[in-house]
């Protein structure tokens, strides 16, 4: 069906309903009649009656309080504000039979204005334009979109020497190719339609690469309807760093003995006055006799490792954002005079990840520099 000014006069009145303001024809009873020439027209009537709307098409018009006689052309461009409306009427391209005073009084308060449907064809011709060259160094895509329903087609964007060309259809050799109707594709990129719910609900299929399907959200700036520029929002300066607080904190006596410690290369753990198990690092009250802990005993340096896990996946510190390297493995180990059972964990020294293994002896290596702090034991190694 024919467009004009990017629109089809269908589209003004299947968005009626959507536009409709009831709150504006309460006590309105009223029959409107178009009668709509030219490539794409029609005869569409709506009533308006007891603040509620009915739009129909039909082959013959019934009665109409007032009827609009026009081309498609000029239908659709004076609801856009492309054509002026006073104009065409004045040079007959517009004609009004039957109550025009109730047409005048009625569709300004019935309707919000119509703005241009997005279609999957647009969106799709709008990517070369749309295209981030700067953020296409090195990559050599192929990506297909398979778009079925009545809005959707075929196209396959090339991207190469950081430049983005469309073809109709799509090649066989392509990177990747999305396959999912037209509506979703419009929906994905007007922010109607979530992603991850697209994706995981099966509205979206890829064939191909998936990182290449990823990629197309940082090699194309967003869809904007009418050709707008994307709206930005307040610029945000902000200078990262690591808040210090001028203040100590004190962190009570069995946690202060267990930094003392670390600061004199020594390991302690806290005594159960009944029961006689150790907890390290030291607590002030036995988990299972629920008594206080008063005694602190020295244990290890070197422990008997008992589990090994190993991260293959950093997620990023939410402080500074810092990834650290991987793999990385933290050990469950029994300290040297612990009781059996009491296991501690710390980190293993990256060298020995190929090598650690369950019953295995390990030594503590110790900062050179000792504060009485987290940094004063750096982790464990294998004991040679």
């Amino acid at each position: 069906m024919a467009e004009y000014f990017g629109s089809k006069v269908e589209d003004i009145f299947n968005t009626m309903p959507e536009r409709f303001l009831p709150e504006g024809v309460k006590g309105v009873d009223v029959v409107i009649g178009y009668d709509i020439t030219g490539e794409g027209g029609g005869k569409w009537f709506i009533t308006i009656k007891d603040a509620t709307l009915k739009v129909e098409k039909v082959d013959a018009l019934p009665k109409c309080s007032v009827t609009i006689n026009t081309d498609a052309e000029g239908f659709v461009g004076g609801a856009l504000g492309k054509i002026d409306t006073g104009e065409a009427f004045s040079s007959g391209r517009l004609k009004v039979a039957g109550d025009v005073t109730a047409l005048l009084n009625v569709l300004p308060k019935a309707f919000t204005p119509f703005k241009p449907v997005v279609r999957a064809k647009a969106i799709v011709e709008s990517m070369p334009e749309r295209f981030r060259a700067d953020k296409a160094e090195g990559q050599n895509l192929k990506i297909g979109y398979d778009l079925s329903g009545p809005e959707g087609g075929a196209w396959t964007v090339v991207i190469k020497d950081q430049t983005c060309t469309l073809k109709e259809g799509l090649d066989a050799d392509a990177t990747v190719t999305m396959r999912m109707s037209a509506e979703t594709f419009v929906g994905l990129n007007t922010g109607k339609i979530d992603p991850g719910a697209a994706f995981g609900g099966g509205q979206v299929k890829i064939d191909g690469d998936m990182m290449a399907a990823g990629a197309t959200a940082k090699l194309f700036s967003k869809f904007v309807a009418d050709g707008g520029e994307e709206k930005k929002g307040e610029e945000l300066i902000s200078l990262k760093f690591l808040p210090k607080i001028r203040q100590r904190f004190a962190s009570g006596t069995h946690l202060g003995m267990w930094f003392h410690g670390l600061k004199n290369k020594i390991i302690y753990s806290s005594k159960c006055p009944v029961c006689g198990r150790t907890q390290i690092p030291p607590r002030e009250v036995c988990a299972v006799c629920r008594v206080r802990c008063p005694e602190f005993v020295e244990v290890g340096p070197k422990a008997t490792v008992t589990m090994i896990d190993t991260a293959y996946y950093a997620s990023p510190d939410p402080l500074t954002g810092h990834v650290r390297q991987t793999p990385y493995a933290a050990l469950f180990m029994v300290m040297d005079g612990s009781t059996p059972g009491e296991s501690f964990s710390h980190e293993l020294n990256p060298k020995d990840i190929d090598r650690i293994k369950p019953g295995m002896r390990v030594r503590p290596v110790w900062n050179e520099v000792r504060t009485g702090g987290f940094g004063d034991l750096l982790y464990f190694e294998i004991d040679d």
